[in-house]
């Protein structure tokens, strides 16, 4: 177990420098994406592999794909209707991307698992951190689990506030209407927000009435999701001050850090108690 830990922390250190590499990149004015395909590739599957390898450590790996598989289907199936309706998420958008399933970007499939379960696992860290247990139908705390749905909705509408706009910025999608933050329609965070909660509202669900023995692994890993999560509210802070968007860079900040900043003070209590 210590070798699995260690080396989903290698990993993620190695996502972080990643991730450095390709902001300073940017600010070069160096498209390293572009000019080397093999390091976009490698870079975009790393969190996947890293936060996979996470769910495997702190649910079961039966339990971590189901999860993956259902965040997948779930969020393919909303972008569908979105792309082909302009429903679901406030207006007609259009992807740049040629690799698609079902019209949708295969790295969004993707991506819509790997949001979800960061927004997940940092709501389970919160619980940990103040030494809370899941709830369950023994325990009963019901109130609990809809307070943990609610604290994933948001943890993951806090990300699209910096994400959407900057991204938009990069021409990997456009939102044909617009809307009125930054040009994205006040509905897409709605339908984030429906999206994530669906998801972990069936998976929490599921968790409840089929509670497990809890696994042994060094609590610290839950800090891992706080990490890629802080990792990309910096990522996007500078790009948008990059792309001279100050205002998004401030509001996108005073969502997402907060989220960080909170953890980690829980994080170092915890720690301090458990000495």
């Amino acid at each position: 177990m210590r070798k699995k830990e260690g080396l989903l922390w290698k990993l993620s250190m190695l996502f972080v420098i990643l991730t450095g590499v390709t902001t300073l990149a940017d600010f070069a004015g160096i498209d390293i994406f572009k000019k080397y395909v093999w390091f976009k590739l490698f870079t975009y599957l790393l969190p996947v592999i890293i936060l996979f390898l996470h769910s495997r450590l702190t649910l079961t790996p039966k339990r971590a794909l189901s999860f993956f598989i259902l965040a997948a289907i779930v969020g393919t199936l909303f972008e569908y209707i979105g792309l082909k309706y302009g429903t679901i998420f406030g207006g007609t958008y259009v992807y740049e991307s040629p690799l698609t399933l079902f019209t949708v970007p295969i790295d969004v499939v993707i991506y819509w698992a790997v949001f979800i379960y960061t927004g997940y696992s940092i709501t389970n860290s919160f619980l940990y951190w103040l030494r809370q247990k899941k709830p369950n139908f023994k325990r009963k705390h019901f109130l609990l689990l809809l307070f943990e749905i609610l604290c994933d909705g948001l943890i993951l509408v806090s990300l699209d506030l910096f994400l959407d706009p900057v991204i938009i910025k990069t021409g990997a999608w456009r939102w044909i209407e617009g809307g009125p933050y930054f040009g994205v329609p006040i509905g897409n965070f709605i339908g984030w927000f429906i999206v994530t909660i669906i998801v972990t509202g069936a998976f929490r669900l599921f968790e409840y009435y089929f509670p497990r023995r809890e696994a042994i692994y060094h609590k610290s890993i839950f800090i891992i999701p706080v990490l890629f999560y802080g990792v990309l509210a910096l990522s996007f802070c500078f790009k948008a001050l990059f792309y001279h968007m100050n205002t998004v860079a401030l509001v996108g900040s005073l969502f997402m850090f907060p989220i960080v900043i909170v953890n980690l003070y829980f994080f170092e209590e915890y720690e301090e108690q458990c000495k």
